[in-house]
């Protein structure tokens, strides 16, 4: 798992600061978006990731594992 504490791979928010969606709003829930890349903070990030690496041909179809550890 993350050795660090981690943020977002699109823009560099990190994990626990206001405005990184959580699963269930609660953040012992993990965050609500990932990839095999790391974890993203939002919908809009998400989306961008997710066009970006569709357009380089990196896209991942098969769901990632969450990479935070509780």
């Amino acid at each position: 798992m993350l050795a660090r504490t981690p943020s977002c791979v699109e823009c560099g928010l990190a994990w626990g600061r206001p405005g990184f969606a959580c699963h269930g709003d609660d953040p012992s829930h993990g965050p609500s978006y990932w990839s095999d890349q790391g974890i993203l903070c939002s919908v809009g990030c998400a989306t961008n990731h997710f066009d970006k690496r569709r357009a380089d041909g990196t896209f991942v179809p098969v769901p990632a594992d969450c990479p935070v550890e509780f």
